[in-house]
């Protein structure tokens, strides 16, 4: 890995047609309020950050600093935007008086300004006296940026009293428009309305050209360049122009001016080199802390491998790609390609686990909104099953397994994912798991539930891929509850904290031994240390604890009385605030499992925090009576925190029945 830093103009950074997006790009945050500082910054000649770009040879991709880039590019190009972004920021109207508007402006300006040289002196140290020459230079330095700013504020006049027609300034060359026959700035195709991007492009090429603007020069530029005055019209449009040439004139010239302010400014750029997304992710890291951090899928986007087109076998595909660009708010690039990256990004969509597995990401989010989550485990599935391994750098590591055939083989992949689901989902005990709505990445997190998929698929095909009952059919289906089983066990005791990433990849290396089964005595003596609220000597959380009601319920054959719209929640039996407030009571019996119950989240928020013996609705005496073992007939014993002991007992005689005797004829099936 190498890397450069640099400098370049604002106007090289914006027009280097050779610097390209990444496929995945965050969606835009940046508010009018943001554009129009970083509008301050340049015409007052103050610093305007670093970008981080990735050097592949031929293109270099932009990691971080696209938002600055289009602001940046607009500010440039398009006074109408500069104009909104400083009626926002500077809250004016439409018909603002213009003095009142340059009142407005330079108070508004300064207030900023001042806010942010106080910064500045509240983190300087003791400063050195200073000379005359010293003190000349500034004055001359704070003189050009006052200039610069006075630039800015000839551009929000030159547009303002902007309406539906554009900006004053565009309506100063639409009376000169009829007069030609086709002028560049204002296309046959867009009905001749005026386009300010190309408006002041055109403006500028002619002040390049000539030099000196004068009248005579620019009625011959604009016969010859600006669409040829129409026969006949020649004297009446020499009129229009004398009649508006000042105008025009000082147009001319506070465009030229803002192009050299910004042709001045520069922009510090960090070009990296052949580098992992890794060191890219560090480096991002170091210099910008307050940002977010950046993924290893995202970085991935960057680089031309995942940029590669594939050839489209699931007719699908198109559709899912066009969808999460447009669900992350960012264009799609115009060639319409589905590239590699593309099939990562959109994996797990493609699976059809009815959420067994993996979260319903698109009912978490709005329609506009992705969860990066849901591309972040695309690749990772990917990388778990071709590579076996899920971490950042077996993820790269993708690139060079040349086993794969992109499009065929992740086709493949789907459909086989997408086969076990559907033999998961035949099974009785999975149908109940699935009843409580707690998706096994939602218990156990990414590389547990990576792990498990992984060594299903390794399971399943090891069996010759049974599609139908059969011997090798009704092994696999045990083996899956088996390593259910085990994932399950060692969450709760805490085997999945640390480094869970290197923990995957050991055991998808030998995944055989993953299909054993966890001793009885072993989940027995669970049972109870969780009933004490601590196994090993180390407490145990209600995170913890989740993944066993769950397991609980789905070996009793036990569902919601109704499907659930909702998710399921953790329940107290005995109300945790009045075992905190009882100094009898030991601490660890308030989270510990014999007084916890698994509720759809409609029967909790309607429980509360009451106590059994307060729940008069007789339906939902009869559900709770059903999830925690308790008659009915006894809430009102259990509802008596002195009675704390007896519930412990009661619930764990419940509980060592469901993982001895269930959970044995569970496994054996």
């Amino acid at each position: 890995m190498s890397y450069n830093i640099e400098t370049r103009s604002i106007t090289e950074f914006v027009t280097d047609s050779k610097i390209k997006l990444p496929r995945f790009q965050r969606k835009s945050t940046w508010t009018a309020k943001q554009n129009f500082e970083l509008a301050i910054s340049i015409f007052q000649e103050y610093p305007v950050g670093v970008v981080i770009i990735n050097d592949e040879g031929h293109a270099s991709w932009l990691l971080d600093g696209r938002q600055r880039r289009a602001a940046l590019r607009d500010l440039r190009a398009n006074p109408d935007l500069v104009y909104d972004w400083a009626r926002k920021y500077i809250k004016f109207k439409s018909n603002q008086d213009v003095t009142e508007l340059k009142n407005m402006f330079w108070e508004k300006i300064d207030a900023y300004l001042q806010q942010e040289e106080q910064e500045d002196e509240e983190n300087t140290q003791v400063e050195e006296p200073e000379t005359f020459t010293a003190e000349l230079d500034e004055d001359i330095n704070k003189w050009r940026q006052r200039e610069g700013l006075n630039t800015l504020l000839e551009i929000i006049l030159m547009v303002h009293q902007k309406n539906t027609n554009g900006g004053k300034w565009e309506r100063i060359f639409s009376d000169l428009d009829r007069l030609l026959e086709r002028p560049p700035y204002a296309p046959k195709r867009d009905g001749f309305v005026i386009n300010p991007e190309d408006l002041r492009q055109f403006l500028l090429d002619y002040k390049n050209k000539v030099n000196i603007p004068t009248m005579e020069n620019f009625i011959h530029y604009m016969d010859d360049f600006g669409g040829a005055i129409k026969e006949g019209k020649e004297k009446e449009f020499r009129k229009k122009v004398e009649q508006k040439w000042d105008d025009i004139e000082h147009i001319i010239c506070v465009i030229a001016k803002s192009e050299q302010i910004i042709s001045d400014a520069r922009i510090g750029v960090i070009l990296l080199k052949n580098v992992t997304p890794l060191d890219a992710q560090n480096i991002f890291s170091r210099i910008n802390s307050g940002g977010t951090q950046l993924k290893a899928e995202e970085l991935l986007s960057a680089k031309p491998f995942w940029n590669e087109k594939v050839t489209l076998l699931d007719a699908n595909m198109k559709e899912l790609v066009n969808d999460l660009y447009s669900r992350l708010g960012v264009e799609l690039p115009r060639d319409g390609n589905v590239v590699r990256w593309d099939y990562g990004a959109t994996l797990i969509s493609r699976i059809r686990d009815q959420h067994l597995i993996f979260e319903d990401y698109n009912q978490k989010t709005t329609c506009q909104e992705v969860d990066l989550t849901q591309i972040t485990l695309g690749f990772k599935m990917m990388s778990a099953y071709f590579n076996k391994g899920v971490s950042a750098v077996v993820v790269n590591e993708l690139e060079k397994n040349k086993q794969i055939k992109w499009g065929t083989s992740i086709d493949d992949l789907i459909a086989n994912i997408n086969t076990v689901c559907e033999i998961l989902l035949k099974s009785e005990f999975f149908k109940y798991l699935l009843s409580w709505k707690r998706p096994l990445y939602k218990l156990l997190g990414a590389a547990p539930t990576l792990e498990y998929l992984t060594i299903l698929l390794l399971d399943w095909e090891d069996k010759g891929c049974p599609h139908v009952s059969s011997t090798e059919y009704n092994v696999f289906v045990r083996d899956a509850k088996v390593l259910f089983d085990k994932l399950i066990f060692e969450y709760c005791i805490g085997a999945w904290k640390g480094s869970g990433d290197s923990k995957m990849a050991n055991h998808v290396k030998v995944w055989r031994e993953r299909l054993s089964p966890i001793d009885e005595e072993l989940w027995i003596n669970l049972v109870k240390s969780a009933c004490d609220g601590s196994y090993n000597g180390q407490s145990i959380d209600i995170k913890h604890l989740t993944p066993i009601l769950c397991y609980q319920y789905a070996l009793q054959k036990k569902q919601p009385d109704k499907p659930l719209e909702d998710t399921s929640e953790v329940d107290h039996i005995m109300p945790k605030a009045r075992l905190e407030s009882n100094s009898m009571i030991p601490a660890h019996y308030r989270d510990a499992l014999f007084n916890l119950q698994l509720l759809p989240k409609c029967d909790n928020i309607q429980k509360k925090d009451k106590a059994l013996n307060e729940i008069s609705d007789s339906f939902l005496q009869k559900s709770i009576s059903r999830y925690c073992d308790i008659k009915v007939e006894d809430f009102e014993k259990y509802s008596d925190i002195s009675n704390i002991e007896d519930l412990k007992r009661e619930r764990m005689k419940v509980l060592l029945d469901i993982f001895n005797t269930m959970r044995k004829t569970e496994l054996s099936n």
